[in-house]
């Protein structure tokens, strides 16, 4: 791994700690947004890590209102989340992509997750309250990442996969 890889990495875990203090309810925050970004940019192992170290960041700054066993478990549905993004954009190779990656994670974080956590907690009561705004932070942070990633590429004149 070259300098220049290693100090995407970096930037783009700062810009997760940040995200993971600007809370939408909850642990639900802007930490996964920079994690998208390094999956779409930087692929899927990028997004993982990114993803994992973001929520961990998160559910730090709010305390781990689920406890740190359910909230560890998070970090790994986001490392998937974040993964699996990358994954499928780098498969694909039209600007389509996005919208695909996107609903791709969106069914691993908020369905899978959810389903994943409420095992955990051995409650299914979980679901209801959490499902609008885990689904309102996903769009929100999904949303950014494929914009900031779209306007990369077009102000840098990279491809879709740069």
């Amino acid at each position: 791994m070259n300098i220049r890889v290693l100090t995407k990495y970096a930037l783009l875990i700062a810009v997760c700690a940040i995200g993971g203090q600007i809370h939408l309810w909850g642990s639900i925050s802007f930490d996964s947004s920079p994690a998208f970004v390094g999956a779409l940019v930087l692929g899927p192992a990028a997004g993982a890590i990114l993803g994992a170290l973001g929520h961990l960041a998160a559910a730090t700054y709010s305390g781990f209102p689920l406890g740190p066993a359910v909230h560890g478990v998070v970090a790994l549905i986001m490392a998937c989340t974040a993964g699996m993004v990358g994954v499928t954009f780098h498969k694909m190779t039209s600007s389509f992509s996005y919208v695909v990656s996107g609903i791709v994670g969106y069914i691993i974080n908020v369905w899978i997750g959810l389903a994943i956590t409420a095992l955990m907690m051995g409650s299914t009561e979980v679901i209801g309250p959490m499902w609008g705004p885990l689904s309102l932070g996903y769009v929100w942070n999904y949303v950014l990442a494929a914009l900031v990633v779209s306007q990369l590429n077009r102000v840098f004149g990279g491809t879709k996969h740069e």
